[in-house]
């Protein structure tokens, strides 16, 4: 009678450990509840059930201000060529030179979050505020997720300074734009 049960009890277990592994995985390929590969309305649509406000702006759609837990920030809501969302993108507002190490710590705090999403980084931090060039300056990068891109960056931009964080699903990225049908060939006869 205990074997039976024991065995019961480790198949429950196993079980309850495979569905949390599952769910992680799962959270893995979505931002804010909205998985990737949805369609622009459904983006729109969830985010406004969240309370934001958002702004198309071509093949971005933007939230100006979202909650990314204590950090507040921008998100662009990136679609392919068939209107289905596939990368995102967070930043901070921009400060000046005086004041550069509050985009430092905000890009850490960025890097810290995607680290309890996305597992380990592929390394330690790769800059310094003292060794900062024009543009985009790599923090971290996280190579560990099997469908995703995920990188978090300091962008310097004359003598201003933001946190940037992105994630891209490269399967949908790479997702060809529909074909298009060719016209059926139409007849000199009425179909009526």
């Amino acid at each position: 009678m205990i074997v039976p049960r024991l065995g019961s009890i480790i198949a429950l277990v196993v079980l309850a450990l495979s569905m949390e592994v599952f769910a992680q995985r799962h959270t893995e390929l979505e931002f804010a509840g909205i998985p990737f590969g949805v369609s622009r309305e459904t983006v729109v649509e969830e985010l406004m059930k969240m309370g934001y406000d958002t702004y198309d702006q071509g093949g971005h759609t933007q939230v100006p201000v979202f909650k990314f837990g204590d950090l507040p920030v921008q998100v662009d809501f990136i679609f392919n060529k068939n209107e289905k969302f596939y990368a995102f993108e967070i930043r901070t507002g921009r400060v000046e030179e005086a004041r550069k190490g509050k985009a430092f710590e905000a890009v850490e705090y960025m890097s810290e979050q995607f680290t309890l999403k996305y597992g380990k980084p592929s390394a330690d931090p790769t800059i310094k505020e003292h060794t900062l060039h024009s543009g985009r300056n790599i923090y971290q990068e996280w190579y560990g997720v099997k469908l995703l891109n995920a990188a978090t960056s300091v962008i310097k931009q004359g003598e201003r300074y933001f946190a940037v964080g992105v994630v891209e699903h490269r399967t949908l990225a790479k997702e060809a734009a529909p074909t298009k049908k060719a016209k059926e060939k139409t007849s000199a006869e009425p179909v009526f």
